[in-house]
């Protein structure tokens, strides 16, 4: 099949160009920063350079396709880069790739999404996928969602945060989700570009874990004792008002971050692998690169 992975670059997008290649399948990918595009040359057979919210980077992107998978959105980060809401980025981008999906009679649209429980509902960053979903359904396109909780690499953040100091607990540090492997994610991508209907499926890895046992992981990471800093969740909620005001998507990132850690967020145990030793393996010291000979 002829398949356009949207998002390539990202954590879940490299993961799935890499099996969906190694199924056999043409790729085309599309990424927006062209250091991270230039990486995916060896996954992909057409790699476009694009910035999928603008209409004219999006005209005939996927001519000759017969799936497209979009695992594109703003970054879920405090490190991310850009200014621009999860709607300008997540929602308006998407519906932009599945307008012109449509438009070239594209046969399956595969969209990776986000778990999310009622409580959730109201946050800017779900209200972007769960609007995008609804768009896709509206459209009459084939489609499969995989709905993740929070993937392993958005974690490592934590680890570089816990050389540095303590790491902070927002409110007591009880809620419990579980967090799933970025290539658990991928396999289920590949299964629902694969599927015959229309398919949905939520995963979770395979633990339950307090947001308290996640940011000991990081220590344990480290081989180092966990010090941890307890923040008020009205605290944050104040400080994620204020950064809202001069960057909004920091704001609505700070909102359901607060969401997350005070609230219950547990997905079917689909995937398989563990989050410490993946951990461990990120945190471990590379290799310096020897100097070349003379």
């Amino acid at each position: 099949m002829n398949i356009l992975v949207a998002g390539a670059s990202g954590l879940i997008g490299r993961e799935v160009a890499r099996l969906l290649k190694a199924d056999g399948h043409t790729l085309r990918t599309v990424s927006r920063d062209p250091m991270r595009a230039e990486a995916l040359r060896e996954l992909s057979d057409d790699v476009r350079l694009a910035d999928i919210t603008r209409p004219g980077d999006v005209a005939g992107l996927c001519t000759g396709i017969d799936v497209v998978v979009s695992a594109l959105g703003a970054p879920v980060s405090p490190q991310g880069k850009g200014r621009r809401s999860f709607a300008d980025v997540d929602r308006a981008g998407n519906l932009m790739l599945l307008s012109e999906a449509t438009r070239a009679g594209v046969r399956r649209f595969v969209y990776v999404g986000v778990y999310t429980t009622p409580v959730y509902a109201a946050s800017a960053y779900v209200r972007a996928h769960t609007d995008v979903e609804a768009a896709i359904r509206g459209a009459g396109i084939e489609h499969g969602f995989v709905r993740p909780t929070g993937v392993f690499g958005a974690f490592l953040e934590l680890v570089a945060m816990a050389r540095k100091g303590p790491l902070p607990l927002i409110g007591a540090g009880a809620a419990t989700t579980n967090p799933v492997h970025e290539r658990d994610v991928a396999e289920a991508v590949l299964r629902a570009v694969l599927a015959s209907g229309s398919t949905e499926v939520d995963l979770g890895g395979p633990e339950s874990l307090t947001r308290k046992r996640i940011a000991e992981l990081a220590f344990a990471a480290l081989g180092t004792r966990a010090r941890l800093m307890a923040v008020p969740a009205w605290l944050m909620r104040a400080i994620g008002f204020l950064y809202g005001i001069v960057n909004r998507r920091m704001g609505e990132f700070l909102q359901f971050l607060v969401l997350a850690a005070t609230h219950d967020s547990v997905a079917p145990s689909i995937g398989t692998r563990a989050l410490g030793p993946y951990l461990e393996l990120a945190a471990r010291p590379r290799p310096r690169a020897e100097p070349a000979p003379r």
